[in-house]
């Protein structure tokens, strides 16, 4: 029986057919079962940001799980009272809150908002303006900041106190935003959306409707953080500083973790409004702070931007392509003639895993260490792909 029947019988059917059985990886390089090498340039969502089996995180987990693994947030940890310090130097937050993934950070953000809210503003200053074509997460109140309409309707009815606007419409957001407001939550890049980048005007905008109504300006950098934008956080490329921002994804390059970061608030989170056991835990923290010390050290940021540049240059050139959009290295290519998923399994086929984000678009998020030469093997095949297709 093979791994794929394994999984068909004993795991949940919540996730489409899978094409590939993944059982190594190396770099920017995965194999399936079959022996077959592919190019990733999905790196697990955005995920593994020093590529597949970077000994540096590995070797801190490993460290420090044989001197203290596990002990719950009752007591205090120095690997994750060092991540948090190390985060605020590279931010310029001052408070932080670790939990286990994206969505999980996100909850935690549109909470310390509402306990913002009802504490300056009472019981009616409970609402989140969020955007269309969101992505926020699965959890209930993360799937209600979410956009897509489809991911709902199952789990209906969902909490209630959430707004949409469209993205860059600063009209719309002015109508939205009021005295019942307790936060705007906004991806700077929707990345699930489609690689859409949100206009620094609209950015300013919701900056300044947050001030004036006593609201907080969270940014949900869940896949922008850490690098990969060409910055550390996707805010810094911007003239716009949120209140909060989440994090998750690549902040321990595969090790699951979450983080919520903020500005000193006085009316933040108090002693039992949140919590999490496994957050901060210090395996996941001392590979998070590894992460880091790598993509500082090897300048995976310069790399973020080289690379990605190339890439937009280069994309966009190619016969078929509509448009390149996004920033570092995570990037949207529009096609010409839509099908995504096909031009996506086409190129599978060529040796490189891409994702169709859209119905007419394919997202490339690969780990930051990718070379020049991969970049253009990417190119090139994605050159016969479209070629093929007329």
């Amino acid at each position: 029986m093979s791994i794929a029947d394994r999984g068909t019988e004993a795991m949940m059917s919540n996730y489409p057919p899978r094409p590939l059985t993944i059982v190594r990886g190396e770099g920017c390089w995965l194999w399936d079962d079959a022996g077959t090498r592919y190019l990733d340039l999905v790196a697990g969502i955005a995920v593994v940001t020093l590529g597949h089996g970077h000994p540096e995180p590995i070797a801190a987990l490993a460290a420090q799980s044989a001197v203290l693994d596990h002990v719950s947030n009752l007591y205090w940890t120095e690997p994750a009272i060092a991540l948090a310090e190390r985060l605020h130097g590279l931010s310029g937050f001052e408070q932080a809150f670790f939990c286990n993934s994206g969505a999980e950070a996100n909850e935690a953000a549109i909470k310390l908002a509402r306990r913002h809210g009802t504490e300056t503003g009472g019981a009616d200053k409970h609402e989140l303006v969020c955007l269309e074509g969101a992505f926020h997460g699965r959890t209930l109140g993360a799937l209600q900041a979410t956009w897509a309409q489809p991911k709902k309707i199952p789990f209906e009815p969902l909490p209630a106190g959430f707004r949409h606007v469209s993205r860059n419409d600063i009209e719309a957001l002015r109508a939205a935003v009021g005295p019942q407001t307790a936060g705007v939550l906004i991806e700077p890049i929707q990345g699930e959306g489609g690689v859409h980048v949100i206009d620094e005007a609209f950015l300013q905008e919701a900056r300044t409707l947050c001030d004036q109504h006593n609201a907080l300006l969270l940014f949900d950098e869940v896949q922008t953080g850490i690098g990969r934008t060409g910055a550390w956080f996707a805010f810094q490329r911007t003239g716009v500083r949120p209140d909060a921002v989440v994090l998750a994804k690549g902040l321990a390059s595969g090790m699951p973790i979450g983080a919520l970061l903020s500005k000193r608030l006085a009316t933040g989170f108090q002693p039992g409004d949140h919590g999490t056991t496994f957050g901060g835990s210090p395996p996941i923290a001392a590979a998070a702070l590894a992460t880091i010390g790598v993509v500082e050290r090897d300048d995976l940021i310069g790399n973020a931007t080289r690379i990605g540049d190339y890439l937009a240059t280069a994309l966009g050139a190619l016969a078929g392509v509509a448009d390149v959009r996004g920033a570092g290295l995570l990037i949207a290519v529009e096609l010409a003639s839509g099908d995504a998923a096909g031009a996506a399994a086409a190129l599978r086929e060529q040796g490189v895993i891409v994702n169709a984000v859209s119905e007419t678009a394919l997202r490339l998020c690969p780990p930051l260490v990718i070379t020049q030469e991969q970049a253009e093997l990417a190119v090139a095949a994605l050159d016969v792909v479209l070629a093929a297709r007329g």
